[in-house]
C-alpha cells in the first residue's frame, strides 16, 4: 500500500511538471509566430512604404527639375508643378517615417538627418531656378544638387537605402521561421507534448491493473485535449505562410510607386492573423485546465492511501 501511494504521488509530480513545461512550451512557441502579424502590418509595412515613397519621389522631382531647368519653358513655368509635388511627397513621406519605431533609435535620427538634407537639396535647386539666365551657374547648382541625392555612401537616395535595409532586416526577423522557433515546433513541443501522452498512458495502464478500473475519464479527458495541439500548430503554419507572403510583397522594387496597392496587398495577405493570434489566450486556460483533470483524476486514489497502518 505504502509504495502504491509514493508511485501515484510521483505520477502526479512528474505529470503537472510536464504539463506545466509543454503548456509553456506551446505558449511561447506559438506566440513566438502569431505576434508578428501586429507587428508587420502595423508597424514594418507604413515604415517600408513610407522610406520607399521616399526614395521614388526624390529620385522622380531631380528628373522634374532637371526638366524644367534646362527646358525651354525654365522662364514661363518655373519648377514646375510636377517637381513640388513630388518633393512634398518626399518630405512628407519622410516625416511619416520618423514617426515609425521600426529600426530603432539608429533609422529616426538617419531619417532625420536625411529630411535636413533634402531641405538642403531643395535651397540648391532653388538656386538653379535662380540662375537660369547663366547656364554655366544654372548646370553647377544642378550638377552639385544631383551629386548631393545620388552620391555613393553619403548621398540622401544612398541613406535612405541604408535606412530600408535596416527596416527590411527587422521584416525578415518578423516573417521568417527562426531557427529558435524551428527548434520549438520540430523539436521542443512534440517530444513533451509525446512524453505527457506516454505518462498519461502509462498512467492509466498502472491505475487498471492496481485498481481493477477499465479506464479513468478524468486521465482520458486528460488524453484528449492534447489533440489541441494539432489546430494550433496547423494555425501557426497558416500565419507563417501569411508572413512570408507578406514580407515578399515588401520587398518587391516597385513599392515606392505602389504604395497604395502594397499595403492593400499586405493586408490581404495577413487577413485572419489576427484572430489567429488571439488563440495565444486559450494556451494558458488549456494548460490549467489540463492539469486541474490531472489532478482531480489521480488525486482520490492517492487520497485512499493516505493513512498508512503502523
Amino acid at each position: 500500500m505504502r509504495g502504491t501511494r509514493a508511485f501515484l504521488v510521483r505520477r502526479l509530480t512528474a505529470l503537472l511538471v510536464v504539463t506545466a513545461a509543454a503548456a509553456t512550451a506551446l505558449f511561447a512557441a506559438y506566440y513566438g509566430v502569431s505576434r508578428n502579424s501586429t507587428a508587420v502590418s502595423e508597424r514594418s509595412t507604413p515604415a517600408i512604404l513610407q522610406v520607399a515613397a521616399a526614395i521614388d519621389a526624390l529620385h522622380t522631382s531631380n528628373s522634374k527639375a532637371e526638366g524644367s531647368l534646362t527646358g525651354p519653358t525654365a522662364d514661363v513655368e518655373g519648377l514646375g508643378e510636377d517637381y513640388r509635388d513630388e518633393l512634398s511627397t518626399a518630405n512628407q513621406s519622410l516625416a511619416q517615417a520618423v514617426k515609425s519605431t521600426t529600426g530603432g533609435k539608429a533609422a529616426r535620427q538617419s531619417l532625420l538627418t536625411i529630411a535636413g538634407l533634402v531641405s538642403s537639396y531643395s535651397d540648391i535647386i532653388e538656386q538653379a531656378y535662380v540662375n537660369r539666365g547663366n547656364d554655366d551657374l544654372r548646370d553647377a547648382y544642378l550638377s552639385y544638387a544631383t551629386a548631393m541625392l545620388t552620391r555613393d555612401h553619403d548621398g540622401i537616395l544612398a541613406r535612405l537605402g541604408t535606412v530600408q535595409e535596416g527596416q527590411r532586416q527587422v521584416l525578415r526577423g518578423q516573417t521568417s521561421f527562426g531557427w529558435l522557433l524551428a527548434c520549438a515546433w520540430w523539436v521542443l513541443v512534440p517530444a513533451l507534448f509525446g512524453t505527457l501522452a506516454v505518462l498519461l498512458w502509462r498512467t492509466q495502464r498502472s491505475l487498471r491493473h492496481r485498481f481493477r478500473r477499465l479506464v479513468n475519464p478524468w486521465l482520458a479527458a486528460a488524453t484528449v485535449l492534447l489533440i489541441a495541439v494539432v489546430p494550433l500548430g496547423l494555425l501557426t503554419a497558416q500565419t507563417q505562410d501569411r508572413l512570408a507572403a507578406a514580407g515578399s510583397t515588401l520587398h518587391r522594387a516597385d513599392i515606392g510607386s505602389n504604395g497604395r496597392e502594397t499595403a492593400d496587398e499586405v493586408a490581404a495577405n495577413l487577413r485572419g492573423t489576427h484572430w489567429r493570434a488571439g488563440a495565444v489566450g486559450w494556451i494558458p486556460l488549456g494548460g490549467a485546465v489540463l492539469a486541474a483533470l490531472i489532478l482531480i483524476g489521480l488525486q482520490p486514489r492517492i487520497d485512499e492511501y493516505r493513512f498508512q497502518p503502523r
